[in-house]
């Protein structure tokens, strides 16, 4: 899959004026968290056993004006989810003790996040596509090592829920 296409007037080598303090004619790359836009702030619960992915993703999503909660084990992150509702879960799927699989099927069970958007990030995408690939409840599948702007997109695109209620709308 290519690279979304930049904002108008922008290339790959610049970024809007006064983003990093630069003028557009910069030669230096920027991150596309500098030309990517969110339309609404989401409020994400971050699932990882690796604390280096877990300051990644959260480095990633809240430099894009989201909510971030990071979580690093399975069994935690199903005892925050019995607890707190989420806009998004961004979850790796091969953890030790609890998995990724076990958290969706708990979420999925029931409670407050019954509903609530998974976005699967794994290194291993074969057994994530195999064991995840018709699962309705599992809005995207991204790999490792991440890549920001489809991760930024992932959640962009997620289904919202009413915060109201527990319907989703597209």
């Amino acid at each position: 899959m290519g690279s979304p296409a930049l904002p108008r007037g922008l290339t790959s080598n610049s970024a809007p004026a006064g983003v990093s303090g630069e003028s557009v004619a910069s030669s230096k790359p920027h991150p596309a968290s500098n030309w990517i836009s969110v339309a609404s702030t989401r409020n994400i619960l971050v699932v990882d056993d690796n604390d280096r992915h877990l300051d990644i993703l959260n480095t990633i999503l809240s430099s894009v004006g989201h909510e971030v909660e990071i979580c690093g084990s399975g069994a935690e992150a199903i005892r925050r989810l019995m607890t707190r509702r989420y806009d998004v879960v961004v979850l790796d799927i091969i953890m030790p003790e609890v998995s990724g699989i076990v958290v969706v099927d708990q979420m999925r069970a029931g409670g407050l996040n019954k509903h609530t958007p998974v976005i699967a990030c794994t290194a291993n995408m074969a057994i994530a596509r195999r064991q995840l690939g018709e699962a309705p409840e599992v809005t995207a599948i991204i790999g490792k090592p991440i890549d920001t702007a489809n991760l930024i997109l992932a959640v962009a695109k997620a289904p919202v829920r009413d915060r109201r209620a527990d319907a989703i709308r597209i």
